[in-house]
């Protein structure tokens, strides 16, 4: 049996872990491509988790589950870094945050990934600039995989909450690393929705680096607002 900790650096919602990075760190521990985890309840901050068969327990509390999934996600072409970053200017969420302190969002975090996206004219999708510095955790040469899933978890929230509200939270989301995340190079960050079911939104990310798709991620978002 393994056991994880969410430090508080690590937050989402204030007292509370990040989704994102919550879910990596949980689908480390299961051998698949890509993995779908459900967050059933909040994740706590400096606490010892174990994790057994999939699970994530605090205590005998289900905190998450995680299992191999299969996601086929056609993701959209990539914009250039020029119309990511013009995009990006225009994000609602840089002044109205519902999260503000958020590592994977939060726009005040300078030790935190600032993903923060705007809509792309004349398209769909919702496009940012990340380039990953060697204050988010790494193996030297990329960040690691937990960080790259919080990465493609705050975006797909901006597309389906465009002004900063109703809050949502994650309640499922499914994940696939395809390449390293490399430091000091200049990501592009896609997401965008695929549809509502009465308190449940959809949506879609990815991380596009210099050589193609990193990372993609589905994402079903739980409003509470």
């Amino acid at each position: 049996m393994s056991t994880v900790t969410v430090a508080s650096r690590f937050n989402g919602p204030p007292g509370m872990g990040n989704g994102g990075y919550s879910a990596g760190l949980l689908a480390a521990h299961v051998a698949a491509p890509a993995v779908s985890v459900r967050l059933r309840r909040p994740v706590p901050l400096d606490r010892e988790l174990r994790v057994r068969d999939g699970q994530l327990l605090d205590g005998e509390t289900v905190i998450a589950s995680a299992e191999p999934a299969t996601l086929d996600l056609e993701v959209p072409a990539a914009p250039a870094i020029d119309e990511a970053l013009k995009a990006s200017a225009k994000v609602p969420w840089r002044d109205k945050h519902p999260f503000p302190t958020c590592f994977g969002c939060g726009p005040g975090r300078e030790d935190g990934i600032a993903a923060l996206l705007g809509p792309l004219d004349g398209r769909d999708e919702w496009a940012g600039v990340w380039r990953p510095s060697d204050a988010l955790p790494n193996d030297g040469e990329h960040v690691l995989p937990e960080i790259v899933w919080a990465a493609l978890d705050c975006p797909s929230a901006q597309p389906v909450a465009p002004d900063g509200g109703p809050a949502f939270v994650l309640g499922t989301f499914v994940a696939q690393v395809e390449k390293p995340v490399a430091l000091n190079v200049d990501h592009v960050l896609l997401a965008w929705e695929l549809g509502r079911e009465g308190r449940k939104a959809y949506s879609a990310s990815a991380i596009i680096g210099p050589d193609g798709v990193c990372g993609r991620a589905h994402a079903v978002w739980v409003s509470i607002g």
